[in-house]
């Protein structure tokens, strides 16, 4: 029987959630949603902290990221800078100023909004199309690993930001000391991404729309909470993510489900009343944290 040690707490109670059930050749890292979207590698579940995670982990999984090209991403520019707009006003009632990184920044549209509200921007970005795109629009991007940008930049920033970013690291646990050595003392570390045990997951268990291939990390409050003591960061907020949706994103993100059809008629009714709504869904965690002085 195969021995699983948790990424984070290296506990060996674990248990398997799901068997493999992708095929690694049809991987995909776009916002084109299928079927096959939601297909993963092995998942596994430590019984000690709550982490869930793939096992054995794809080695090197960013590095499919650098030759991306996602024109389906360009289309919901919109909805993602109105998220950030939200956002932005929980993050400067801690932080009103100072230099933010983001961290897998894309085309910068999270940076365009946080540069408005009087933030000295910079982006890491590994995609090749993306960075080029972010740069167009004078923003400072770095194609650089986080241990790379860390030795360069140690204490820098005073806020660094992920967006769907921390579920896709190979390993969290390095990846957030990075972090923290890019941060000032004080600094803010802010963090979307899934909550493996919301209700939406447990409602719609493998259907959830977090299992995807190229997602390797699923969190919890209480995981994500415990890697972030042991990384050198103090919890100070967990609430909603606020998901500005169009029609066109709804349908788009439906597209890997079987119901989509049955689904998409109430789904214009309610955007036919109203082009844009605020979806604060259970399980999207916006979570913040700051580095210990």
């Amino acid at each position: 029987m195969k021995i699983d040690k948790c990424v984070i707490c290296k506990s060996k109670d674990t248990s398997e959630w799901y068997p493999e059930n992708i095929d690694s050749k049809s991987l995909s890292f776009t916002y084109e949603f299928s079927p096959q979207s939601q297909k993963t590698f092995r998942i596994v579940r430590c019984n000690n902290c709550t982490h869930v995670f793939c096992s054995p982990l794809p080695k090197d999984i960013y590095k499919f990221y650098e030759d991306v090209v996602d024109e389906e991403y360009l289309r919901h520019w919109k909805t993602r800078e109105l998220s950030a707009e939200t956002v932005l006003k929980t993050i400067r009632k801690y932080i009103s100023y100072g230099k933010l990184l983001d961290v897998g920044c894309a085309t910068g549209d999270f940076l365009k909004i946080a540069k408005k509200y009087g933030y000295a921007i910079e982006g890491l970005e590994l995609s090749h199309w993306s960075s080029s795109l972010a740069r167009k629009q004078h923003i400072k991007i770095h194609r650089k690993t986080l241990k790379s940008l860390s030795k360069e930049y140690p204490q820098k920033y005073d806020v660094i930001t992920l967006w769907g970013v921390i579920e896709h690291f190979q390993d969290p646990k390095k990846e957030m000391l990075y972090l923290n050595e890019l941060l000032k003392p004080g600094g803010f570390l802010v963090i979307w991404t899934g909550d493996v045990d919301g209700l939406m997951s447990r409602i719609l268990q493998r259907r959830w729309w977090y299992w995807q291939g190229q997602h390797i990390q699923y969190f919890t409050h209480k995981s994500l909470n415990h890697l972030a003591e042991l990384t050198g960061f103090e919890h100070v907020l967990t609430r909603r993510y606020p998901i500005a949706a169009t029609f066109e994103q709804m349908a788009n993100s439906l597209n890997r489900y079987k119901f989509k059809k049955y689904m998409l008629p109430f789904i214009k009714i309610a955007f036919a009343v109203k082009s844009i709504w605020y979806l604060r869904l259970p399980g999207e965690m916006f979570w913040i944290g700051r580095k210990k002085s």
